[in-house]
């Protein structure tokens, strides 16, 4: 049998044939030597980074927005917690929190004129105040036969009270000097100043809603003995 004869490039393009070709040669690989941080995209020419691109892109979205900026520096009187926030939590609610400086009860304005009224369920008592309190540090406590309210102004210093308190060291209520005239639901009990500053409201709960309040005060019994 004759041997197969080599086609001429051109006769193989014109019957749809390649010529097979060698092997090519392997590429010259160039390794380029760079400067240290240049690799990461933190040259000081170059604000591409990773960071900031993302930053550049999502704005806000960034997942990069929320982490921390380690050159950001802190105020001088930032403080840091040494524990954990939630060490002294208890899962009971917001706590009332206890003025910075305690009033010093010797120089309290006591006020002792009121009104009072009986709506049905609940005393109203008003006390007018001598200036206006708005911004005043107010604390305002109840007990079932009185009420402290203490109003401290912060630019002048002055403090303002009110107190309806009886006496200590009774047992029975005929013993009992001064206070409410009757016992009151202390928890139910609140208080509002007046939009103006110059007056104080307090809504007191009736232990007993059916009883009538003619008095605000209990009388000491032998003021209420007629004499002969």
């Amino acid at each position: 049998p004759s041997r197969p004869q080599a086609l001429a490039p051109d006769e193989l393009s014109a019957r749809g044939m390649t010529a097979a070709t060698s092997p090519k040669e392997p590429e010259e690989v160039v390794i380029e030597e760079i400067v240290d941080g240049e690799a990461r995209g933190d040259s000081p020419s170059s604000d591409l980074s990773a960071l900031h691109a993302s930053k550049a892109k999502a704005k806000d979205l960034s997942y990069y927005y929320a982490q921390p900026d380690a050159a950001k520096v802190l105020p001088a009187d930032a403080v840091i917690r040494q524990e954990d926030p939630l060490l002294r939590a208890d899962g009971l609610g917001p706590k009332k929190l206890e003025l910075s400086t305690e009033v010093d009860m010797e120089n309290v304005r006591w006020l002792d004129t009121f009104a009072f009224s009986d709506d049905g369920a609940v005393v109203k008592l008003y006390a007018d105040l001598p200036e206006c309190i708005k911004g005043a540090s107010v604390e305002c406590s109840f007990d079932r036969f009185s009420v402290l309210f203490l109003a401290r102004l912060p630019a002048s210093g002055r403090t303002y009270g009110i107190k309806i308190k009886e006496r200590d060291g009774w047992i029975l209520e005929q013993e009992r000097i001064d206070g409410f005239a009757h016992e009151i639901i202390p928890e139910k009990c609140k208080h509002r100043v007046s939009s103006n500053g110059e007056r104080v409201t307090f809504t007191l709960a009736k232990l007993d809603d059916k009883e009538k309040w003619d008095e605000l005060r209990k009388k000491h019994i032998r003021t209420t003995i007629p004499r002969s």
